[in-house]
C-alpha cells in the first residue's frame, strides 16, 4: 500500500463520494453513475484510481461486476470509516443517499416482481435447479439448535419450515412476494403446521418484526435476491435477541450468467470473505463456516453479541 496514493484518491470529492456510498453496500458501475450523476467514463476513471489505491475492490465479471469497500488494509478501512462518520459534512451527500435508496428500491422491486410472476410449474423447475439442501441440513441443525422462535427471511414457498419446526417451537416466515406467501400458507396448512407458523409480508431490508424479538434468524438462498445484502444482515441483527444465532446459506460466486438470469438473481453469488464481512459489520461473531455441494454453496453461522 502506498499511503500517498490513498490520500490522493480520497482527496478528490467525487472519489470520496464513491468511497462513502460503497460503505452502504456493493454497487455496479451503472448504479454509481446514477447516484453521482456523472458520466460512465468519469466514474470508471475514478474507480480505477480507487482500485489502485486499495480503497475499493471489484468482484464478479463483465456486465455484472460490483464494487465494494476494501477491508484489506486496516489504515485504509479506518480512514474511510472516519470519513463516513462525518459524511453529513460533505456537500450533497444527502442527495446521494436519496439516489442510492432509489437504486436499492429498484433492485428490491425487480426481485419481488420476478417471484410474483412465477407460476407453480416454473417455481418447481427453479427449485430443482438449485443445489440440493440435503448436504447442509446438518450444518443448519447444529448451529440453529433448539430455539423458541426462528425467523426465516425469504421463505419462498415455505419448503424449509417443516425442517425448522423439528427443533423450534414456532417459525416466523417473511417474504416480500404475496404469491410465495400464498404457496407457503398452502404448504403449512397441508402439513398441519399452520398454528406454529406466523407468515408475514415484508422485505429483508425492513423486517416486519420488533427489536430483539427472535431467538434465531435463518436465511436460505436469500441474499443473492436481496437489494441490499448488508442492510439485510443489519436487520437480522436488529430483530435478534442478544446472543441469538444467524444461520446463512447462499450460493458461492459463479460466472453462469444464464443461471443468474433464469433464477431472477440480483447477485452472482458471493465469496466466503464477502459473507463474513457482511456478518461482522452487522455485529455478529462468526462461529462456523463450511462449503457444500462441490463448493457451490456457502454456509455461515454468526452469533449476535451482548448489547
Amino acid at each position: 500500500m502506498e499511503m500517498e496514493k490513498v490520500f490522493r484518491a480520497l482527496a478528490e470529492r467525487n472519489r470520496l463520494r464513491i468511497a462513502l456510498i460503497l460503505e452502504m453496500g456493493p454497487l455496479n458501475v451503472s448504479e454509481i453513475v446514477y447516484v453521482l450523476g456523472l458520466s460512465q467514463s468519469n466514474v470508471s476513471h475514478h474507480l480505477k484510481l480507487l482500485l489502485e489505491a486499495g480503497v475499493v475492490r471489484r468482484s464478479g465479471r463483465a456486465n455484472w461486476a460490483f464494487y465494494s469497500s476494501s477491508r484489506e488494509e486496516p489504515m485504509v478501512e479506518e480512514l474511510v470509516k472516519t470519513a463516513f462518520r462525518h459524511r453529513n459534512e460533505l456537500r450533497g451527500f444527502q442527495e446521494d443517499m436519496k439516489q442510492l435508496a432509489y437504486c436499492h428500491n429498484l433492485r428490491r422491486d425487480k426481485s419481488r416482481e420476478f417471484f410474483n410472476s412465477v407460476g407453480e410449474e416454473r417455481w418447481k423447475s427453479l427449485r430443482d435447479q438449485l443445489p440440493h439442501a440435503d448436504e447442509y441440513l446438518g450444518f443448519i441443525e447444529r448451529n440453529l439448535g433448539s430455539s423458541q422462535l426462528v425467523l426465516e427471511v425469504g421463505t419462498g414457498g415455505g419448503a424449509m419450515i417443516p425442517f425448522l419446526l423439528e427443533n423450534a417451537s414456532e417459525v416466523m416466515a417473511v417474504d416480500n412476494s404475496r404469491e410465495m406467501l400464498n404457496r407457503a400458507l398452502t404448504s403449512v396448512t397441508e402439513a398441519r403446521l399452520v398454528n406454529r407458523v406466523d407468515l408475514r409480508l415484508g422485505d429483508a431490508e425492513h423486517l416486519p418484526a420488533g427489536d430483539a424479538m427472535v431467538d434465531a434468524v435463518f436465511m436460505h438462498m436469500l441474499l443473492h435476491h436481496s437489494g441490499n445484502p448488508l442492510q439485510a444482515m443489519k436487520e437480522a441483527a436488529r430483530v435478534l435477541k442478544p446472543g441469538g444465532i444467524l444461520v446463512l446459506i447462499d450460493l458461492a460466486e459463479h460466472t453462469d450468467a444464464g443461471f443468474k438470469e433464469i433464477q431472477g438473481d440480483l447477485w452472482p453469488g458471493f465469496t466466503m470473505d464477502q459473507l463474513k464481512e457482511f456478518v461482522r459489520e452487522s455485529g455478529f461473531t462468526v462461529e462456523a463456516e463450511n462449503r457444500y455441494n462441490n463448493n457451490t454453496v456457502l454456509a455461515l453461522a454468526g452469533r449476535k453479541g451482548a448489547p
